[in-house]
C-alpha cells in the first residue's frame, strides 16, 4: 500500500529529539517492514501549548492541507495514516485529505480528554473528537486510552489494541564494560559502584514533579555509594538541579540521543523514574530493550513490557517510600539486577520488537481491504 503518513504533534524529522519523535520513526519504519510505501505527507505541526493560538494554526491548516495534496496527488495513498492526536495536536489535515483521496483514515495513539470540552483548547478538542469519530481504524498503544475512546466515543468496533514496540539492538558484556569504562572516566565516577540511568524531558509539568520525587528520594539514599546520571534538558532543568543540590553523586548530561544514549543505556546498572501521569514512556522502553530493569510508577502504560517482580518493579504511583524502597533493593543486590535484566531483554524481544509491531500494523491494514 502507499500511506500518507502525518504527525500533528511533531513530525518524525523534527530536529528536537522526544520519545514523540522517536515513536513516530518507529512506526514509519514498522510499516516499510511489512513493505509499504510510506510518504510523510506534512510537516505542519498544529501544536498548541497554551491553547492561545487557535486562530494562526486553523488558518495555516488551510494552506498546509493544499501543500499536502498537491504533494500526493501525482502517485495518491491507498491510506492515511496519522500517529499522535489530541486536544493540543489535533490534526486539521488527514480527515480532509482522506475524503479528498477517498481513502480510509487510520489514527494511532488518540487520546480523548472530556474535560476539555470547553476552556483554552476547545476547537482543539473539538477538532481531535471529529478526527477520531472520523477514523476507520483507531490503534491504542495505552489501555487508558483505549479505555476513554470505548467509554466516551463508543468506538470499541473499530479499537485495536497493541503493545508499544522498539527498535532493539544486542549489547554485549564487553559493550557495556567498554562504555562503562569510556564514561567512569568522562564523568568522573568509580567503576564499580551501581550506575542508575533517568532520561527524561525537563518541562514545567508533571516531568517536574516526577524529577522532585526522584530528588526526595535520592536525598535520602545519600550516604549510600551509588551514581545517578540523567540526561535531559528543557526550561525547567534549573529547578530540577536545584532539587538535587548537595549531592556529589548527580551527573547531569544533557539531551542525548543516537549512540551517546545507547551508550548510557548500556553503561547503567538501572533506570529509575517516578512517572507520574506518564503514559508509554519511550524512554523507559527503550531502556528496558537495553537490558535495564525498569523502577519505575505503576501506570497501565509501563505494565505492557514491565513485568512487576520480574523485569523491573512499578511501585505505587507517587509514593515516595515504595519507590524508595525497591530502589535500595536494587542498589543493593546486583545479583538480583542481572537477572531482572535478563528477563527484560527477554520479554522486549518476544512481544515488543519492531518485527512484531510491523506484523500487527500490516494485518490491521490488511483489515480495511477486506472491509473495502
Amino acid at each position: 500500500m502507499r500511506i500518507a503518513f502525518y504527525a500533528p504533534m511533531k513530525s518524525p524529522d523534527h530536529p528536537t529529539p522526544s520519545g514523540d519523535r522517536s515513536f513516530a520513526r518507529l512506526i514509519v519504519s514498522a510499516l516499510k517492514k511489512s513493505g509499504h510505501e510510506v510518504t510523510l505527507a506534512s510537516h505542519f505541526r498544529s501544536y498548541d501549548r497554551y491553547g492561545q493560538r487557535w486562530s494562526a494554526i486553523a488558518l495555516k491548516a488551510k494552506y498546509a492541507r493544499a501543500r499536502a495534496i498537491r504533494k500526493l496527488t501525482k502517485k495518491p495513498p491507498d491510506v492515511w495514516f496519522t500517529y499522535h492526536l489530541y486536544h493540543k495536536a489535533p490534526d486539521l489535515i488527514g480527515p480532509a485529505l482522506s475524503d479528498y483521496f477517498c481513502i480510509p483514515y487510520v489514527v494511532a495513539d488518540a487520546s480523548y480528554a472530556a474535560k476539555q470540552t470547553s476552556g483554552p483548547w476547545a476547537p482543539g478538542f473539538a477538532e481531535a473528537k471529529s478526527a477520531i469519530l472520523r477514523a476507520n481504524k483507531l490503534i491504542c498503544f495505552d489501555p487508558l486510552d483505549a479505555n476513554s475512546l470505548c467509554h466516551n466515543l463508543m468506538c470499541g468496533h473499530k479499537l485495536f489494541m497493541m503493545p508499544p514496540f522498539v527498535r532493539q539492538r544486542k549489547i554485549t558484556s564487553s559493550m557495556r564494560e567498554r562504555a562503562r569504562q569510556r564514561l567512569s572516566t568522562t564523568l568522573k565516577l568509580p567503576i564499580h559502584i551501581p550506575w542508575v540511568v533517568t532520561v527524561a524531558m525537563m518541562r514545567n509539568d508533571i516531568k517536574a514533579e516526577s524529577y522532585k520525587l526522584l530528588a526526595e528520594c535520592a536525598l535520602k539514599l545519600r550516604h549510600q555509594k551509588w551514581a545517578l546520571l540523567i540526561a535531559g534538558d528543557g526550561l525547567a532543568r534549573k529547578k530540577v538541579e536545584s532539587w538535587f543540590k548537595g549531592l556529589d553523586n548527580i551527573r547531569f548530561l544533557g539531551t542525548l540521543f543516537g549512540s551517546s544514549l545507547s551508550e548510557l543505556y548500556a553503561a547503567g546498572d538501572f533506570t529509575a523514574w517516578p512517572a507520574l501521569k506518564e503514559g508509554c514512556s519511550m524512554a523507559l522502553l527503550e531502556a528496558a530493550a537495553s537490558g535495564l530493569p525498569v523502577l519505575a510508577g505503576k501506570r497501565p502504560g509501563l505494565e505492557q513490557f514491565v513485568q512487576n517482580g520480574a523485569s523491573g518493579y512499578l511501585c505505587q504511583e507517587g509514593e515516595i517510600t515504595d519507590f524508595e524502597y525497591h530502589f535500595r533493593l536494587l542498589l543493593s543486590d546486583p545479583h538480583h539486577c542481572k537477572n531482572l535484566s535478563a528477563e527484560s531483554t527477554h520479554r522486549i524481544s518476544k512481544h515488543h520488537s519492531l518485527g512484531a509491531a510491523a506484523k500487527k500494523l500490516n494485518w490491521v491494514l490488511s483489515q480495511l481491504q477486506v472491509e473495502r
